[in-house]
């Protein structure tokens, strides 16, 4: 009796563990059911930058496994040559722009406020590209970049993203404009000595008919 007991609570005790163990690695999975917004705040040295617009391209749908999620390249996509598996891999946004360019793809066009800020809602869950073709007067346009939809951040997925992005004052200046002036032609001489000579002979061109002249005047008498 005594030791079916013992056996009793060390079976509790190992169900117990068990159940602990798994609860201590129990994760929050994604909602695939929900959607997802992505708010962009466009500031420079604390003030609002208003104008402008941002595109947003769907790049990766959401790939769920045991609680862990990835991202797979879209249709529009697809053609690009890149992975997703690494999502800091230098120049992926950019080089995931330029296909967009290239390809004329269409994505999402959003106004920036007088605010600064801009809300794209109701997005299916993803990984997204930002890119802003038209920026804020007297502002570079920013640099394109990712951003998932939901975001983890403490173990834990928020379908709300916001976005901060770099700004950068417009440092390119348009060079001046030439003010007119009488068009120069080229040369590749000057010819002085001929003026001179012109000069003499039509001179003596003169004297000889003048000559003649007084000559015809005499005969004539």
């Amino acid at each position: 009796m005594q030791i079916q007991k013992r056996l009793s609570v060390l079976l509790l005790s190992l169900l117990l563990w068990c159940f602990m163990g798994a609860a201590a690695y129990a994760h929050e999975v994604p909602d695939t059911s929900r959607t997802g917004s992505i708010s962009v705040a466009m500031t420079y040295n604390g003030t609002a930058v208003s104008g402008g617009s941002l595109s947003l391209y769907q790049v990766g749908t959401v790939a769920e496994d045991d609680g862990n999620y990835s991202f797979s390249l879209t249709g529009d996509f697809a053609g690009c040559g890149k992975s997703l598996d690494n999502l800091e891999s230098p120049g992926l946004a950019e080089n995931l722009a330029e296909y967009a360019s290239a390809k004329k793809l269409e994505g999402k066009t959003v106004k920036l406020g007088a605010d600064g800020t801009v809300t794209a809602k109701k997005l299916t869950l993803g990984l997204y590209l930002v890119v802003q073709k038209e920026a804020a007067p007297g502002y570079e346009a920013v640099a394109p970049f990712l951003i998932s939809v939901p975001m983890e951040e403490n173990g834990a997925y928020i379908y709300d993203v916001n976005a901060a992005p770099k700004v950068s004052v417009l440092t390119k200046t348009k060079p001046e404009p030439t003010k007119p002036g009488n068009p120069k032609l080229p040369q590749t001489g000057q010819l002085n000595w001929p003026v001179p000579v012109m000069a003499a002979l039509g001179m003596c061109l003169f004297a000889a008919g003048w000559t003649m002249r007084s000559k015809g005047k005499e005969d004539d008498a």
